[in-house]
Parts: C-alpha cells; sequence; structure tokens
C-alpha cells in the first residue's frame, strides 16, 4: 500500500482514531526526524464552511496553549484542498479505555489524573478560553502516567457570547453542563461540572446520567441528582458523595470556583483531610464536630436544599454564641413592637371616626377598583361614616400575580424528537418543517432557529427542521433497454451510474441485462447498470500446460480447437529468442492464435502450437526443404 506525504514533509502511517469531523493519523515529520500525530478533515466537509471553521478554530485554540497538560500543536496546512493539524504523538490510551480496562479508581489514583486536568484547564480558562466538551475520549494518558487534554474543536473564548454552533455547542450530552443543556453560555465552571463528571464515571465505572435520547440526557443534567457515588461503588469514603454533589450543583455559583480549586479539594480528600476549599466552596471535615458543623442534617434528606458553598464558612461558633445569649433581647424587643402596633391600630380607628383615613370596603377585597360615590356639598354621615366591614373586606387581599419574564432562552431541540422538544417548548410556538439529511436520522430534529440560547419572548415561534433521513429518488427498472436509453433516463437523476459488462448467451450486446438498485435510493446512491456483452467467452490462458489438457479447457469455454502443432526448439527460438528449451517442459503449450484472456464470440477457432523436444528440424526447414 503506498503511503501518503503531506506537502513532502508529513508521512502519515496508521490509523489512530476516528471522528465524526475527522480522522487521525500516527504521523512521521521528514523535517525534523519526529513521531506525530496528524488530523485530517474529512473530505465531504473539505467544502462546509462551518465544519472548516470548527477545524480552523481547534488549530487557533490549541495554538494558545502550551502547556505540560495540553496536547501540543506543531502545524496546520492544507495539502490538496485538504485540511490538517500536525500534533505530538501520545503513545498511550484516552481515559475512556482507561475507565473500562482499570475502572473504577481508587480517590487517589483518580485524583491523580484530576489534578493533571485542572491544570490545563486552569491555564486555558486563565487565557479566555473554555474548552466545552470536556470527556474521558479527550483526556489521553501516556505510558507514563502524563495527562493530555486534547481536541479543543469547540472552544471559545470566554467572552466570545456570539459563536454557537447547533449540535457542537453543548458538548457531548453525556458530560455537558446544566447551564450548556440550556443552551445557556459556557463558562470555566461548565468545564469544571464535566470535569465533575468525569471524576464520577472515573470513581463508578459509570455516567451520573443516562436515558433513551440526548434530550432526555440533557434534562437530566438540568433536573435530576445522581446516585451518590459511594451507593454504586460501597469501597469510596462517604465524603465524596458530598464532594460529587458541589462539582455537579446545578448552578455555577455553588460548584468549586475552578478546576484547579476541585483537584485540591480532591486530593484533601485522598489523604483523610476532608474537603478543603477556598474562594466560594466550603470546607467539611473528615469527622466530629467539625463535620457537623457545616454537613447537611443527614434527616434533611437528598432532596434537601443544601447551603452554597462559601455562605458563613468559618462563622458557625460566633453564630452558635449569639443565639445562646439572644433570647432575653429578643423577648424585650417583640414585646414593644407589639405594643406599638396596638396603639397604631387604635389609633386608625379613631381617625377612622372622622373620615381622615376612609376607603371602601371593596377596595381592599378586590384587585379592580370600584367607583366610589361623588361627595356633595354638604356631607351626610352616610357619606363620612366607614362602612360595616364585610367577610369579603376583613380577608388578606390576594397576592398580586407574578409578572411574566421579558424573555425566555430558547431550548436546545436538536438531536432530540419533536415530542420531546413539545415537552420542553413550554410556551412556545413550534413550527415544524421536513427536511432531508444524510447524516440524521429519520424523525430528529436535525436544526432550530433560533439556535439555543437565543432570548426570545416568551410565545415566540421557534422553527424545528425534522430529518426525513435521506433523500430518495426512484430509480426504474431499466432491464431489457438499450444501453442509450438507460443512460438518458438515469442520466437526469441525482445518482452516481456505473456500467458494468457482462456476457449473456441470451441477451443481445448493448441491451440491459439489470440494474441495481431499483425503487426509492437515497440521493447521490450509486447505481450500478450491466449491460449485455452478448454470446461471447474469455480465452483461457493455457500457456505452459499439457497439450492435453489445453485442448480441453479450451472447448469448454466454447472454442474449437483448430489444430495442435508439435515445434522444435530452433523453431521456437526463431520467434522468441529469449525461449529457453531446457527449462520449458515438453509436450506443453506455448502458443496461440487468440490472445489469452481475451473476449471472442463463442464458437471461434483457435489453433495452438506445443513444444516437442524430440524434433530435429523446424517446420519452416521443412518447406525449404519442399522448395
Amino acid at each position: 500500500m503506498q503511503t501518503r506525504t503531506l506537502n513532502d514533509r508529513y508521512r502519515l502511517d496508521e490509523v489512530v482514531g476516528e471522528g465524526g469531523m475527522a480522522v487521525v493519523y500516527r504521523g512521521y515529520d521528514l523535517v525534523l526526524n519526529r513521531d506525530v500525530a496528524v488530523k485530517l478533515l474529512r473530505d465531504q466537509y473539505g467544502s462546509d464552511e462551518n465544519f472548516l471553521a470548527r477545524f480552523d478554530r481547534e488549530a487557533q485554540s490549541a495554538a494558545r496553549l502550551s502547556h505540560p497538560n495540553i496536547v501540543n500543536v506543531y502545524d496546520v496546512g492544507e495539502d490538496n484542498n485538504v485540511r490538517y493539524i500536525v500534533m505530538e504523538n501520545i503513545e498511550g490510551p484516552n481515559l475512556k479505555e482507561l475507565i473500562r480496562r482499570q475502572g473504577p479508581f481508587t480517590v487517589d489514583g483518580a485524583a491523580f489524573i484530576i489534578r493533571q486536568i485542572a491544570n490545563g484547564l486552569d491555564f486555558a480558562h486563565a487565557r479566555d478560553l473554555v474548552h466545552r466538551d470536556i470527556k474521558p475520549q479527550n483526556i489521553l494518558v501516556d505510558n507514563n502516567g502524563n495527562v493530555k487534554v486534547v481536541d479543543f474543536g469547540i472552544a471559545k473564548g470566554i467572552s466570545d457570547s456570539n459563536l454557537t454552533e447547533a449540535g457542537t455547542g453543548m458538548g457531548t450530552v453525556h458530560y455537558v453542563s446544566p447551564e450548556q443543556a440550556r443552551g445557556e453560555q459556557a463558562t470555566p465552571s461548565s468545564d469544571v461540572y464535566s470535569t465533575g463528571v468525569v471524576l464520577y464515571e472515573m470513581l463508578t465505572k459509570t455516567i451520573p446520567f443516562d436515558a433513551d435520547s440526548p434530550v432526555g440526557v440533557a434534562m437530566q443534567h438540568v433536573n435530576a441528582v445522581p446516585p451518590p457515588p459511594s451507593e454504586i461503588n460501597p469501597q469510596l469514603p462517604k465524603e465524596i458523595d458530598e464532594f460529587i454533589e458541589i462539582a455537579l450543583a446545578k448552578t455555577p455559583e455553588e460548584r468549586f470556583q475552578s478546576a484547579g480549586e476541585m483537584a485540591s479539594a480532591l486530593e484533601a480528600l485522598s489523604r483523610g483531610e476532608g474537603i478543603q476549599s477556598t474562594g466560594a466552596t466550603r470546607m467539611m471535615a473528615a469527622g466530629g464536630a467539625a463535620a457537623t458543623a457545616v454537613a447537611p442534617s443527614a434527616a434533611a434528606g437528598r432532596g434537601a436544599r443544601r447551603r452554597p458553598p462559601g455562605r458563613n464558612r468559618g462563622n458557625n461558633k460566633r453564630m452558635g454564641n449569639f443565639r445562646d445569649d439572644v433570647g432575653c433581647v429578643t423577648w424585650l424587643i417583640g414585646s414593644a413592637i407589639l405594643i406599638g402596633l396596638i396603639g397604631l391600630v387604635i389609633l386608625a380607628f379613631r381617625l377612622g371616626d372622622f373620615g381622615l383615613f376612609e376607603q371602601p370596603a371593596n377596595e381592599t377585597a378586590s384587585l379592580t377598583p370600584t367607583a366610589t360615590a361623588e361627595p356633595s356639598p354638604s356631607p351626610t354621615p352616610e357619606l363620612t361614616a366607614t362602612p360595616e366591614p364585610t367577610p369579603e373586606a376583613t380577608e388578606t387581599p390576594e397576592p398580586s400575580p407574578t409578572p411574566e419574564p421579558d424573555t425566555v432562552a430558547v431550548p436546545q431541540f436538536v438531536g432530540g424528537t419533536l415530542e420531546q422538544a413539545q415537552r420542553i417548548a413550554g410556551d412556545l410556538e413550534l413550527e415544524v418543517e421536513e427536511v432531508f439529511s444524510d447524516s440524521v436520522d429519520s424523525g430528529i430534529i436535525a436544526s432550530q432557529d433560533p439556535e439555543p440560547g437565543t432570548e426570545v419572548d416568551p410565545d415566540a415561534t421557534v422553527v424545528v427542521r425534522v430529518s426525513q433521513g435521506a433523500e430518495t429518488v426512484s430509480v426504474p427498472d431499466l432491464a431489457n433497454a438499450s444501453r442509450s436509453e438507460a443512460q438518458n433516463q438515469l442520466g437526469n437523476l441525482p445518482v452516481n451510474v456505473e456500467e458494468r459488462w457482462e456476457p449473456s448467451q441470451n441477451i443481445a450486446e448493448g441491451v440491459v441485462l439489470r440494474v441495481e438498485p431499483t425503487g426509492q435510493v437515497a440521493r447521490g446512491s450509486t447505481v450500478t447498470v450491466t449491460i449485455s456483452m452478448g454470446d461471447v467467452v474469455r480465452v483461457p490462458n493455457v500457456f505452459r500446460q499439457p497439450v492435453g489438457e489445453a485442448i480441453s479447457q479450451l472447448e469448454s469455454a466454447g472454442l474449437q480447437v483448430g489444430s495442435a502443432s508439435p515445434q522444435s526448439c530452433e523453431f521456437i527460438q526463431n520467434q522468441n529468442p529469449n525461449f529457453n528449451c531446457e527449462d520449458f517442459p515438453d509436450g506443453h503449450v506455448v502458443s496461440g492464435t487468440l490472445e489469452w484472456e481475451n473476449w471472442v464470440n463463442r464458437g471461434a477457432s483457435i489453433d495452438i502450437a506445443y513444444y516437442d523436444a524430440s524434433a530435429g528440424t523446424s517446420s519452416a526447414d521443412d518447406d525449404d526443404d519442399d522448395d
């Protein structure tokens, strides 16, 4: 197999990885004499501007990052309209393979890997770059245990709010953060969440959320609580459950505030020091009174709302002392307030007798304004007196309805079914369009407009385009039609036509034998048209075969053998100077009047000649003597 070389420099050896967008090869840099990895964009995306932009963005993003825990990019280029990225070659598996082979990990083992992932992410975050697709498949571990974060294909700047691609901005759904699942902007905290999902999988050998569809998984990230890791892997310490709850908190504010902070807390936990956290997160001691001071009560259960991390940390003792001393003061202040309120009520009734606080009773009983009587020039007691209170007037007024939000963020519908989209659409109107797609299965939403995360009116219309699968065309059965007729009919269809020729004893030359496939086929499919060659046979190659066997083969093929003539060594050498009589077996065929392997009409005649070692003179000599 011929080796491919890009721009006369990068030799492509074996394929080491394949994705939907690109293929990764193990390669060799012929200029610098070093092993490399080369990522090639697939041919079918070479003219797709979206894929080209994403591929270029990966190269640019990774090129900005030079860190021991991020794969290095050496070069980017193009060869014959094929984009490629040249990266350092990592000898070792990805983390997903390690989890399959070695999982579940201990806390120590997981902390060793998570620390390196966190170092790489913190470096990227400090440079205004969010990965957005952290998952075990994008974590490489070399044979020395060094970790490399790869595939910045959907990474983007933290401040870049305009870069959104349906189906790519959300990352891989099993590891996506709740805010990404809602179609919102990804932040460094989104990478922290995804790293927490990776940690969960390392510790339990299972993912925290799964469902029958991507939308179902995404909604679990938004709303569901995963099983505690210690329930799945009893070897884990109970403290890891609290740790995972922080890492997988639904809101960014409740998570570890950086990947590095999470790694440090995990390392502390592995040393038995409890979760030592800084910044906006909490500290949970390994046991004893300190643990009960900050950990939620066991009676509260997993369904209880836990205190957001970082609130009142370090103030628990001071708050406890305050509670011990505050009882008497509270009683005195409360009594004074109560007496004051009673006085105000009495004063209000007294002032009401003079009409100063007069208000129709039904104004306090309803949210609908009620007209009042026009005052007369000479007020009467009926107009100035406070009306008798009614049961409706003494009831507490109903609260005003909560105002509707001005805008809502459009959810992620792409990748789910129409039924799933309708369940999460809320008040949004869904306008359904049917489209053909070669890459999206029938019944799955292929695209949407506006894109996920776009702020719209609560009752706005969102266009969802549901795939009908690949577009099909009808291919007719053209058996027994002429070749020209088949070319005319199939040439107007959006299919690729291939011709094959085949002998037939019954169908004349140039007539179509069959068309495969027929009926409804995908647009762009290959249709094979087999055409008759007529009643022809292929001349068997009987060179260097015994003359008797050769005659039998020729006749079996449908040919007629006219003659089989012996020839001497001298005669054969006159025709072919390279003929070696000593190496050629006696009585074997040396030539024929028809070209071997050629197609001829059935029943054609062929003469053959064979080597006769005993012939002393050639046929040509005999002819000269006769003259």
